[in-house]
């Protein structure tokens, strides 16, 4: 057997007297094409000790190595993600929006090879500078950030008739188009307690307008040793100040409040 890499172009595949194939590359947006390689012979000789056929071991490969190289350094590609990958109905958008049980394996994968969880969570209903602020600070705070986006349903008991204004599936893409962002969850509750209980991320993060005690989820997250961190936030900007300006007929002035039209 003969599996040569061709890069962007995919692999090429002879097995014994066969007449071969070219397995084209997985799509994927490139960060960092480190450790693709060593992720094709890992997967690769994973699949033949599992009796499984050359061709479909090779396309699996494919697939992890495009999941490799959609990432920053040499880290871990895990079943789940391959899993996932494989799946239409979950590859929303870049991938990166996914259902909690597997976000929770993720989560205690990244864990136990020392990587730490960052959550922020959110309406995220108009995504504004603010918010972009928020979530870039909050990716500073460790190595992989997690972004829980309150349901359509939950956003309503909490903001009120006519809220949200953009359905749960686009919120979670638009952030998930984020480069910071790493995974998305969304999730139906008022508050992140039980998704915080099946996460358990190393620091919940949330938009400075409130002090470290009045954090939702805090008493959660520090019973099993995790932290609060506030972030930045853009004064005079959010959600509810676009929407009465757009009702309104004002537009937004440089410095973020209001402005005549």
């Amino acid at each position: 057997m003969v599996l040569v890499k061709l890069d962007r172009d995919g692999m090429a595949l002879v097995v014994g007297d066969g007449p071969g194939c070219l397995l084209p590359a997985w799509a994927c947006a490139a960060e960092d094409v480190a450790g693709a390689g060593d992720v094709v012979l890992a997967v690769l000789g994973l699949c033949r000790a599992a009796g499984v056929a050359w061709e479909t071991a090779a396309r699996l490969a494919m697939v992890a190595a495009g999941l490799e190289v959609g990432k920053q350094g040499v880290v871990p590609v895990w079943r789940a993600e391959i899993r996932r990958a494989l799946t239409p109905v979950d590859r929303t958008g870049t991938g990166k929006v996914l259902g909690v049980e597997d976000l929770a394996a993720l989560a205690a994968e990244y864990r136990r090879v020392g990587l730490s969880v960052v959550l922020t969570n959110g309406c995220f209903d108009l995504l504004h500078g603010g918010h972009l602020r928020c979530l870039a600070d909050a990716s500073r705070l460790g190595d992989v950030l997690v972004v829980a986006v309150n349901g359509d349903g939950s956003v309503r008991r909490l903001k009120g008739p006519g809220r949200p204004v953009v359905p749960a599936r686009d919120r979670a893409a638009l952030v998930a188009a984020l480069e910071c962002v790493h995974h998305v969850v969304v999730f139906d509750e008022d508050t992140p307690h039980a998704l915080l209980h099946q996460l358990r991320p190393d620091v919940l993060a949330k938009g400075g307008t409130c002090t470290a005690e009045q954090v939702v989820g805090r008493e959660v997250v520090e019973s099993y040793g995790g932290r609060v961190c506030l972030t930045g936030t853009r004064e005079g900007l959010s959600t509810t100040g676009l929407l009465a300006a757009l009702r309104g007929g004002l537009t937004l002035a440089p410095d973020g409040g209001n402005g005549a039209a």
